[in-house]
């Protein structure tokens, strides 16, 4: 086979920021790159494996050729995941057959090889990428032979000296962009909006319209819009967003306040129960101009808003107060003087009590429990139980031990799931509603619970669905404090080996000032961030795969940071201080189920009730910062 002449060009970046850029036009791309393929041979010989560019995120299937000593030893590539096949060649025997098959497998195959490496096959459906400091070198053939990595990059290197030679820029990445969702202020029966100050005393309508967007829907959306102006009672109308194009406006009428004063409220768009925008709505009466500020979004597009319809109920904290829905139009409660969990001491060395201690740590939630349930629900209405409950916005009130059933402190009498499901209980399958049907007069029950009882999700920005879509073994990085006491560092390592496979874990030991740096390159599925209360700092680091961040210690403040600006897919933590050799144990238990495919919420669900069966209530102090669906795989 002859050599092949090339067009060259030069670009700046990475060689894999240009491998998001030819591909998937190009169907072979050719690179010398020993840095690239450290970044995508973690799962080699064989595996899959997803790299940040500055283009896109680039998901390979990875073969190294020089694990097999033919090419009839090599596995079958097919069934990895991945957008692109990178391959690593071989020496030792004649790889060309190879990549000419996996090109015909219908996904773009960079070859990792050396610079001075003939390569056959070639055409003007490759590219070729090499370095020349500090530009990549970018060569396309412009007819079928072969050639060197090397060649093409002398060949550039004489354009430049000659001063001909011309430059790629990269593309700029693609910015996912809000759904915008408008307010409008209208003189009663008017067409259009009027702009400036309102009227003291005066009637107007405020409009509201959720607009367009790039991204499609799955269908029509049946959405609500609710509007919630201080001082006026909460309004409520629903629309459906179509799949293509803008809602229709929604009108609410309002009369303004007799005070010339900004007048503020909320507006909030539910699917279903769920609070899926909110923005603050000020309108200038006497003086200035309206406006918005957006405060919260579960999603930038609407378009991955359908499986929230099967949410119970939901609270939205804004403030000392908050907004619940459960089955009926929104309403206001007040979260004021809310007390915390009560403390919790005195457990055994497995982490758990006897059945009479454990049932005095169970009454003392309740009746806290059952006070916070008083002011969410004073007219007696409740959240069905058994299903999923949505908290958003920041607040410190411990959710799952919101107790649903009347209790006061004084004899009570214990329902018969908590010496099944306790300490030295019968156990077994926990059923989604309590087995007992008499809950009469004064009765502790661990389904009056929301922990127990209901799936919790408390999401603190855009919902993540999943981690990740490869088929590979969920990988964990484990970041421990050298502050810690290594003896329960050690053990807690132990404890999660017992659950996961070694090759899964990555650890070390991490000074809280240095974790933004260890963690900003990492691509595992979930962060283990192991430190004692008050040292952890929120991670200055932007996460492309948005991994689980779990920790072992208070991180409620950080939630915002690890979500919003580190791009997590969400956070799991303590809300009160647990003790360290505890940690490792919980822990393991969530991780096993995360790993083995259970949705978040429900594997939090299910470690609470593994927790109760040894008499530990302190499951009920865990919190889950993210959609309860998020799934590892």
């Amino acid at each position: 086979m002859a050599p092949v002449e090339f067009t060259v060009t030069g670009g700046e970046g990475s060689p894999l920021d240009h491998v998001a850029v030819v591909t998937p036009s190009s169907s072979l791309v050719v690179i010398t790159d020993p840095g690239g393929w450290a970044q995508v041979s973690q799962a080699a010989p064989v595996g899959s494996a997803v790299v940040p560019t500055r283009v896109r995120p680039l998901r390979f299937a990875v073969l190294d050729l020089r694990h097999f000593p033919s090419a009839s030893g090599l596995p079958s590539i097919a069934d990895v995941p991945g957008d692109l096949v990178a391959v690593h060649d071989t020496r030792s025997w004649d790889s060309s057959p190879v990549i000419g098959s996996l090109r015909g497998l219908g996904r773009p195959v960079v070859l990792f090889t050396a610079a001075h490496t003939w390569v056959s096959g070639l055409d003007p459906s490759t590219v070729l990428l090499g370095w020349s400091s500090p530009h990549v070198v970018i060569a396309v053939p412009r007819g079928r032979g072969e050639g060197r990595v090397e060649d093409v990059v002398w060949q550039f290197q004489e354009l430049e000296r000659r001063r001909v030679a011309t430059y790629t820029a990269l593309p700029s990445p693609q910015v996912v962009e809000d759904r915008p969702v408008t307010v409008v202020v209208a003189l009663p029966g008017a067409t259009e909006g009027i702009a400036g100050a309102l009227r003291p005393g005066a009637e107007y309508e405020v409009w509201v319209r959720v607009g367009t967007h790039p991204a499609p829907l799955p269908g029509d959306l049946e959405l609500r819009a609710v509007l919630c102006m201080n001082g006026r009672a909460v309004q409520s109308e629903p629309f459906v967003l179509p799949a293509d194009g803008a809602s229709p406006w929604v009108s609410f009428p309002v009369t303004t306040p007799y005070a010339s004063v900004p007048w503020s409220g909320e507006l909030v768009i539910y699917r279903g129960a769920v609070p899926v925008h909110v923005q603050q709505v000020v309108l200038p009466v006497g003086g200035g101009e309206s406006r918005t500020r957006p405060r919260l979004r579960l999603s930038r597009t609407f378009a991955d808003l359908v499986p929230l319809s099967s949410r119970t109920g939901s609270v939205l904290v804004l403030g000392e107060r908050a907004l619940v829905a459960a089955g009926r139009e929104p309403h206001w409660v007040s979260l004021d003087s809310v007390s915390g969990l009560p403390p919790v001491s005195g457990l055994d060395p497995w982490y758990g009590k006897g059945f009479p201690a454990f049932c005095e740590d169970l009454a003392a939630f309740a009746v806290r429990g059952t006070a916070l349930h008083g002011r969410l629900f004073g007219d007696g209405a409740m959240i069905p139980r058994g299903g999923v409950i949505t908290v958003v916005g920041s607040t410190r009130v411990p959710w799952a031990h919101v107790y649903d059933l009347p209790f006061v402190e004084g004899p009570y009498r214990l329902c018969a799931s908590v010496s099944r499901f306790g300490p030295f209980g019968a156990g077994g399958e926990v059923p989604p509603r309590c087995p007992e049907p008499d809950h009469s007069g004064n009765v502790l029950c661990p389904f009056g619970f929301w922990g127990f009882s209901s799936v919790l999700e408390q999401p603190e920005g855009p919902l993540a669905w999943q981690v990740s879509t490869a088929g590979r073994q969920v990988e964990v990085t484990l970041a421990v404090d050298p502050g810690l006491d290594r003896a329960l560092t050690q053990r807690h390592v132990a404890e999660l080996l017992s659950f996961l496979p070694p090759e899964s874990i990555s650890s070390a030991y991490v000074s809280p000032s240095d974790l933004s740096r260890a963690l900003e390159d990492e691509r595992s599925d979930v962060m283990h961030l192991v430190y004692d209360e008050g040292v952890l700092e929120a991670v200055e680091a932007e996460w492309p795969h948005r991994p689980l961040v779990v920790t072992t210690s208070p991180a409620a403040n950080l939630v915002g940071e690890f979500v919003n600006r580190a791009g997590a897919a969400g956070v799991l933590c303590p809300e009160v201080v647990v003790d360290q050799g505890m940690t490792g144990w919980v822990s393991g238990m969530l991780l096993a189920r995360l790993a083995g495919g259970m949705p978040a919420g429900e594997a939090l669900r299910r470690t609470r009730w593994e927790m109760m069966s040894r008499g530990n209530v302190l499951g009920l102090a865990y919190a889950l910062h993210a959609n309860a669906d998020l799934r590892l795989r």
